[in-house]
C-alpha cells in the first residue's frame, strides 16, 4: 500500500479505529480499555508491531529494563500510542531488526492481541487505500 499519510495521522485514527471498534470486543469485553490505557499497559510492543506493518520502512526499538517501553522509529523520529515520543536516549533502546519482542509477551491472550493487532492494520490500510482512490478520483 501506498502510504501518504504522515505517522501522526495513523496514530490517531489507530486509536479512534481501537476506541470505537475494538475496545470492548473480543478478549476485552470486561476490560473496558481505551487505545492509551491498553497499549500503555505492557502491550506497547503491540502498537510498535502496528505501525511496523503499516510503515515497513521504520524499526521498532526495545527499551531496556530502566525504560521498560517500546517504540517505533520512522525517518529518526520516535513514536507509541500518544504520538511523537520525545524520550529516546539511544543508550536505553535497542533495535528489533526481526520485530521479536519480548518474552513477557509469551501469555495466553498474545495470540489474540495479534489477531487483533492485525485486523487495525487492515482496517487502516483499507481506510488509507480508499481516501488516496477518493482523491486520485477527484483530480480526474
Amino acid at each position: 500500500m501506498k502510504m501518504n499519510s504522515d505517522v501522526l495521522t495513523v496514530i490517531r485514527n489507530i486509536n479512534f479505529l481501537f476506541d470505537t471498534n475494538y475496545s470492548e470486543k473480543g478478549f476485552l469485553t470486561e476490560s473496558h480499555h481505551d487505545a492509551i490505557s491498553f497499549f500503555t499497559t505492557q502491550a506497547c510492543w503491540y502498537y510498535a508491531y502496528i505501525l511496523k506493518k503499516i510503515f515497513p520502512n521504520g524499526d521498532v526499538y526495545l527499551g531496556d529494563f530502566s525504560v521498560g517501553h517500546v517504540i517505533f522509529n520512522l525517518n529518526n523520529k520516535y513514536y507509541d500510542v500518544r504520538g511523537e515520543y520525545y524520550f529516546y536516549n539511544k543508550e536505553k533502546f535497542y533495535c528489533d531488526k526481526e520485530v521479536i519482542g519480548s518474552p513477557e509477551y509469551d501469555h495466553s491472550f498474545h495470540k489474540e492481541v495479534i489477531n487483533l493487532c492485525d485486523l487495525i492494520v487492515k482496517d487502516i490500510n483499507i481506510k488509507f487505500q480508499t481516501i488516496e482512490e477518493n482523491n486520485t478520483l477527484n483530480k480526474i
